[in-house]
């Protein structure tokens, strides 16, 4: 089964997750021009991928956003403030994250010019955006309440603790199918754990081939821990783009879904709105995002929805509007080189985390004492988790008082103890195999000779006379064995 990957083609892997937005960047890095023209006929579609572009394309595109001229090079220097002399290319790079969402696009004049005229569709959704000319109803239409009905809105707070309840659900669950214990707490739909399946971030032990997974048996993979050790916005962009690729993946068309996360990213919280209105062609995908804690509706039915906050920050660039934690709240991780960890801690989530490679032994309402043993190491390694990660999740936690002490962060030994632990998995390997043994020395020869001209040798011992080959070679090297045996015998 292939799964979709968002490590870009021509990136370094290991800095592939640098910007929250990431996922959504390889996801548009692969679609053509008529893609982006469908999604730029929506003004929040526009008015998003301004606000994802670095500060000097947005000063740039807001500069030139209102003339009928394209943007010259002498003009982009002139704003830049750089010099006349810098070559093309340098400025064209310097445009690149907007020539790649084909809002500019470059043309080469006679006279070593060049200009980058805007994309029509663009221009006019992003204009009407600003000043509220659009009819497209992309930032969403209000609900109408009728006065006769008792139709409640729920604060902002209760919509924020929804939006967290059904997202950190879905990690929870994640989670603890790497553990012993039975899962606690609301289980996730179907089709969540589905798009859990098909994204990687879990696995069916009992299905190798990934065709017929039994998803009342997936455990957490090494992805699915990356997973959770990225932040919450990076989160939400790899869980909706997992979702558009289940969508392309269908024959689906996907770029009306992602208008509607750009939509959702533009809307307020706390408002309500009508979702036949707003999304007459997504309703489906709508209710799917309820799933997710995007948004809250009453019942699948309902026409009233509320986005939470997850949705309203996807695209305002403030992780900090979505993580419910400051990063002072999640550096409370004490561990000193004998493999004692404390951890400061009232967050079920983070002990659960926690729970998958420590042996857990002291449990209060806000602190947690464990330590790092072989056992639990190695089993949650067993499932796919990776030294490397255990000892990044470590050192993204640290407790300040760690770094008051001299560098590196983690303790040699414990780093060592954790690689070590990790090599142990690699000192044997299984693999299938078919074993011949012997009585005729020659023959043995013979055969091991005829096994290496055909690639087929995995072992051999000359000594007890024993030859292990593939098994796919075993009809070939059995009619060669019976062939041998007969000429050696003298019968020809």
């Amino acid at each position: 089964m292939v799964q979709p990957s968002f490590n870009h083609p021509k990136k370094n892997p290991a800095a592939a997750s640098t910007t929250p937005t990431n996922a959504l960047d390889v996801f548009l890095d692969n679609q053509n021009q008529a893609y982006f023209e469908e999604l730029y006929k929506s003004e929040a579609v526009c008015l998003c991928i301004l606000r994802l572009l670095p500060p000097v394309c947005r000063q740039l595109i807001l500069h030139g956003l209102w003339s009928h001229a394209p943007l010259r090079s002498v003009d982009v220097k002139q704003q830049l403030q750089i010099k006349v002399d810098v070559s093309l290319e340098q400025v064209d790079e310097i445009l690149r994250p907007a020539i790649n969402r084909r809002v500019l696009h470059p043309m080469v004049h006679k006279g070593h010019t060049q200009s980058w005229p805007f994309n029509d569709s663009f221009k006019k959704g992003l204009r009407n955006a600003l000043t509220g000319l659009g009819r497209s109803n992309s930032f969403g239409v209000p609900f109408d309440k009728p006065e006769y009905a008792g139709f409640d809105t729920p604060p902002e707070d209760e919509l924020i603790a929804e939006g967290e309840k059904k997202f950190e659900a879905i990690l929870k669950y994640m989670v603890s199918s790497g553990l012993d214990t039975a899962f606690v707490g609301e289980r996730p739909r179907p089709q969540v754990l589905h798009l859990l399946h098909t994204s990687g971030l879990m696995t069916d032990p009992g299905d190798p081939s990934g065709r017929n997974p039994n998803i009342n048996r997936l455990t957490i993979t090494s992805k699915g821990f990356q997973f959770l050790l990225e932040e919450r916005q990076t989160q939400l962009w790899e869980v909706l783009m997992y979702y558009l690729s289940a969508k392309e993946a269908n024959a689906e068309r996907s770029a009306e879904v992602l208008s509607m996360f750009f939509s959702l990213g533009c809307m307020d919280l706390g408002q309500d709105y009508n979702a036949s209105k707003s999304f007459p062609r997504s309703q489906t995908a709508l209710n799917d995002l309820a799933e997710y804690g995007f948004i809250f509706k009453r019942s699948p039915e309902n026409d009233q929805f509320w986005p939470t906050h997850l949705a309203t920050s996807l695209c305002s660039g403030d992780s900090a509007a979505i993580n419910t934690q400051t990063a002072d709240d999640k550096r409370r991780l004490l561990l000193p080189a004998e493999l004692q960890l404390t951890h400061f801690a009232a967050n079920e989530l983070e002990i659960a985390i926690l729970n998958l490679f420590v042996d857990i032994r002291i449990r209060y309402p806000n602190l947690v004492v464990g330590k790092l043993d072989r056992q639990h190491v190695k089993a949650a390694m067993d499932k796919g988790i990776s030294a490397h990660q255990i000892i990044a999740y470590l050192g993204s936690h640290a407790h300040p008082q760690m770094y008051n002490s001299p560098p590196p962060l983690l303790h040699p030994t414990i780093v060592d103890q954790l690689h070590l632990w990790d090599s142990e998995r690699h000192r044997l390997q299984m693999e299938e195999t078919v074993m011949y043994e012997f009585f005729s020395k020659e023959l043995f020869d013979d055969t091991v000779n005829e096994a290496k001209a055909n690639a087929a040798i995995q072992h051999s011992s000359t000594s007890n006379k024993l030859l292990f080959i593939e098994p796919h070679t075993k009809p070939a090297i059995t009619d060669f064995v019976k062939q041998r045996q007969n000429y050696l015998r003298g019968g020809f």
